[in-house]
Protein backbone atom coordinates (compact mmCIF):
# COMPACT_ATOMS: atom_id res chain seq x y z
CA UNK A 1 0.00 0.00 0.00
CA UNK A 2 2.95 2.30 0.47
CA UNK A 3 4.07 1.94 -3.17
CA UNK A 4 1.53 4.43 -4.65
CA UNK A 5 2.33 6.91 -1.90
CA UNK A 6 6.07 6.50 -2.56
CA UNK A 7 5.51 6.94 -6.30
CA UNK A 8 3.50 10.13 -5.67
CA UNK A 9 6.19 11.38 -3.27
CA UNK A 10 8.94 10.62 -5.82
CA UNK A 11 7.02 12.44 -8.54
CA UNK A 12 6.53 15.46 -6.28
CA UNK A 13 10.26 15.50 -5.51
CA UNK A 14 11.15 15.39 -9.21
CA UNK A 15 8.77 18.27 -9.88
CA UNK A 16 10.32 20.23 -7.00
CA UNK A 17 13.86 19.53 -8.28
CA UNK A 18 12.84 20.56 -11.79
CA UNK A 19 11.17 23.74 -10.55
CA UNK A 20 14.30 24.63 -8.56
CA UNK A 21 16.61 24.00 -11.55
CA UNK A 22 14.33 26.07 -13.81
CA UNK A 23 14.28 28.92 -11.29
CA UNK A 24 10.49 28.68 -10.93
CA UNK A 25 10.44 28.63 -7.12
CA UNK A 26 9.86 31.78 -5.10
CA UNK A 27 12.74 32.98 -2.91
CA UNK A 28 11.10 31.54 0.19
CA UNK A 29 10.44 28.16 -1.49
CA UNK A 30 14.03 28.07 -2.78
CA UNK A 31 15.40 28.78 0.74
CA UNK A 32 13.22 25.99 2.22
CA UNK A 33 14.40 23.60 -0.49
CA UNK A 34 18.08 24.48 0.06
CA UNK A 35 17.65 24.00 3.83
CA UNK A 36 16.14 20.57 3.16
CA UNK A 37 19.13 19.67 0.96
CA UNK A 38 21.56 20.84 3.65
CA UNK A 39 19.88 18.73 6.34
CA UNK A 40 19.36 15.50 4.38
CA UNK A 41 22.28 13.67 2.68
CA UNK A 42 19.81 11.32 0.91
CA UNK A 43 17.82 14.26 -0.48
CA UNK A 44 21.07 15.96 -1.55
CA UNK A 45 22.23 12.78 -3.38
CA UNK A 46 18.88 12.47 -5.20
CA UNK A 47 19.01 16.12 -6.20
CA UNK A 48 22.62 15.82 -7.46
CA UNK A 49 21.60 12.86 -9.64
CA UNK A 50 18.74 14.87 -11.07
CA UNK A 51 21.03 17.88 -11.62
CA UNK A 52 23.55 15.75 -13.56
CA UNK A 53 20.76 14.39 -15.72
CA UNK A 54 19.54 17.94 -16.27
CA UNK A 55 23.00 19.10 -17.31
CA UNK A 56 23.36 16.18 -19.76
CA UNK A 57 20.42 17.52 -21.72
CA UNK A 58 22.69 20.29 -22.97
CA UNK A 59 24.77 17.70 -24.87
CA UNK A 60 21.82 16.39 -26.88
CA UNK A 61 21.50 17.70 -30.44
CA UNK A 62 19.08 20.60 -30.70
CA UNK A 63 16.27 20.14 -33.23
CA UNK A 64 16.08 22.65 -36.07
CA UNK A 65 12.56 24.03 -35.82
CA UNK A 66 11.32 26.22 -38.64
CA UNK A 67 9.02 29.20 -38.19
CA UNK A 68 6.38 27.38 -40.27
CA UNK A 69 6.35 24.55 -37.73
CA UNK A 70 6.02 27.01 -34.86
CA UNK A 71 3.22 28.92 -36.59
CA UNK A 72 1.34 25.71 -37.41
CA UNK A 73 1.68 24.47 -33.81
CA UNK A 74 0.47 27.77 -32.40
CA UNK A 75 -2.50 27.76 -34.80
CA UNK A 76 -3.47 24.28 -33.62
CA UNK A 77 -3.19 25.38 -30.01
CA UNK A 78 -5.49 28.36 -30.65
CA UNK A 79 -7.94 26.06 -32.43
CA UNK A 80 -7.99 23.69 -29.46
CA UNK A 81 -8.56 26.50 -26.99
CA UNK A 82 -11.28 28.16 -29.12
CA UNK A 83 -13.69 25.69 -30.82
CA UNK A 84 -15.04 28.31 -33.24
CA UNK A 85 -11.61 28.65 -34.83
CA UNK A 86 -11.39 24.86 -35.19
CA UNK A 87 -14.04 24.91 -37.96
CA UNK A 88 -12.13 24.59 -41.20
CA UNK A 89 -12.97 26.75 -44.18
CA UNK A 90 -13.62 24.56 -47.21
CA UNK A 91 -12.21 25.32 -50.62
CA UNK A 92 -14.34 25.22 -53.75
CA UNK A 93 -13.11 21.70 -54.59
CA UNK A 94 -13.93 20.47 -51.11
CA UNK A 95 -17.45 21.86 -51.41
CA UNK A 96 -18.00 20.11 -54.73
CA UNK A 97 -16.82 16.85 -53.19
CA UNK A 98 -19.13 17.37 -50.22
CA UNK A 99 -22.12 18.11 -52.50
CA UNK A 100 -21.34 15.00 -54.57
CA UNK A 101 -21.19 12.87 -51.41
CA UNK A 102 -24.53 14.24 -50.17
CA UNK A 103 -26.16 13.60 -53.56
CA UNK A 104 -24.80 10.05 -53.61
CA UNK A 105 -26.18 9.40 -50.13
CA UNK A 106 -29.58 10.80 -51.14
CA UNK A 107 -29.62 8.68 -54.31
CA UNK A 108 -28.73 5.48 -52.47
CA UNK A 109 -31.23 6.28 -49.72
CA UNK A 110 -33.98 7.01 -52.24
CA UNK A 111 -33.24 3.80 -54.12
CA UNK A 112 -33.38 1.83 -50.88
CA UNK A 113 -36.67 3.38 -49.81
CA UNK A 114 -38.15 2.84 -53.26
CA UNK A 115 -37.19 -0.83 -53.37
CA UNK A 116 -38.49 -1.32 -49.83
CA UNK A 117 -41.85 0.25 -50.66
CA UNK A 118 -42.06 -1.88 -53.83
CA UNK A 119 -41.46 -5.04 -51.78
CA UNK A 120 -44.06 -3.83 -49.28
CA UNK A 121 -46.61 -3.35 -52.09
CA UNK A 122 -45.97 -6.86 -53.41
CA UNK A 123 -46.33 -8.36 -49.96
CA UNK A 124 -49.67 -6.54 -49.45
CA UNK A 125 -50.95 -7.94 -52.75
CA UNK A 126 -49.86 -11.45 -51.74
CA UNK A 127 -51.67 -11.01 -48.42
CA UNK A 128 -54.89 -10.01 -50.23
CA UNK A 129 -54.69 -13.07 -52.49
CA UNK A 130 -53.99 -15.37 -49.54
CA UNK A 131 -56.99 -14.02 -47.59
CA UNK A 132 -59.35 -13.53 -50.52
CA UNK A 133 -62.15 -15.44 -48.76
CA UNK A 134 -61.99 -13.03 -45.86
CA UNK A 135 -62.26 -10.02 -48.16
CA UNK A 136 -65.05 -11.70 -50.15
CA UNK A 137 -67.21 -12.07 -47.02
CA UNK A 138 -66.30 -8.72 -45.51
CA UNK A 139 -69.89 -7.42 -45.50
CA UNK A 140 -71.05 -10.39 -43.46
CA UNK A 141 -68.21 -10.01 -40.97
CA UNK A 142 -68.93 -6.32 -40.51
CA UNK A 143 -72.32 -7.18 -39.00
CA UNK A 144 -70.65 -8.97 -36.07
CA UNK A 145 -70.49 -6.50 -33.20
CA UNK A 146 -67.67 -8.03 -31.16
CA UNK A 147 -65.37 -11.02 -30.88
CA UNK A 148 -67.27 -12.46 -27.92
CA UNK A 149 -70.15 -13.39 -30.26
CA UNK A 150 -67.76 -15.45 -32.41
CA UNK A 151 -66.30 -17.15 -29.35
CA UNK A 152 -69.79 -18.18 -28.19
CA UNK A 153 -70.54 -19.58 -31.66
CA UNK A 154 -67.34 -21.62 -31.48
CA UNK A 155 -68.37 -23.30 -28.18
CA UNK A 156 -68.94 -27.07 -28.81
CA UNK A 157 -71.99 -27.35 -26.51
CA UNK A 158 -73.95 -24.68 -28.46
CA UNK A 159 -74.72 -26.82 -31.53
CA UNK A 160 -73.89 -30.25 -30.19
CA UNK A 161 -71.14 -32.41 -31.56
CA UNK A 162 -68.70 -31.28 -34.19
CA UNK A 163 -69.95 -32.41 -37.66
CA UNK A 164 -66.54 -33.82 -38.50
CA UNK A 165 -66.94 -36.34 -35.66
CA UNK A 166 -70.01 -38.01 -37.24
Amino acid sequence: MTEPEEADDSLEKEELYSSYLDGELTEEEAREFEAKLASSPEERANFQAMKKTWEMLDYLPKPDVTMAFTAKTMEKMRALSNPTIAIKEYSYGDRRLLVAAVLLILFVGGFGIGSYSLRKTVSIEEEIIRNFGLYENKKIYEQIENIEFLKKLDAPDLFGQDPSGL
